[in-house]
């Protein structure tokens, strides 16, 4: 069973050790690929994460293996005036329908707290695309190589 689970501050190592792993990075080449979550940013970070409420972010876990396979997340994004999310499975657990239980999931939670569309602005050729059409999300626009998916809640 997946379930999402905000983490501890203690935590946040396997969200360092995530976002550094090539393979389950590649899809954010546009943006140099792997990313730095350095400890001096930990604090502060986790303040605005865990107490805004325009932000959401919590852990992937999966109950059958018992550990951590990704993150899922969104934010008010001003540019758009709408919610955005993130979702980052571990490129060994790509592929199986973990991702879209933990999509499902994250927009469960996100219209339990109230929001009423959810959207992800992803690369064009992004193969997660189709997990977005999957369930319930539509094109709303793209332009040069990315495309505005989003979903009413």
């Amino acid at each position: 069973m997946i379930k999402l689970v905000q983490p501890q501050i203690t935590d946040l190592k396997y969200r360092k050790k995530l976002l550094k792993d090539k393979k389950t990075m590649a899809f954010n080449k546009i943006n140099g690929g792997t990313v730095d979550f350095n400890e001096k940013i930990w604090k502060s970070w986790y303040q605005l994460w865990m107490n805004d409420t325009k932000h959401y972010y919590a852990y992937v876990y999966d109950d059958e293996i018992k550990k951590y396979i990704g993150e899922v997340s969104y934010y008010f994004e001003e540019e758009y005036r709408e919610y955005v999310l993130n979702i980052i499975i571990e490129y060994p657990y790509r592929h199986l329908g973990k991702g879209k239980v933990a999509l499902e999931l994250l927009c469960k939670q996100a219209k339990e707290s109230g929001l009423r569309f959810l959207c992800d602005d992803i690369e064009t050729n992004n193969p997660a695309k189709n997990l977005f059409l999957d369930i319930g999300f539509k094109e709303v626009w793209a332009r040069e190589n990315i495309t505005m998916l989003k979903k009413r809640l």
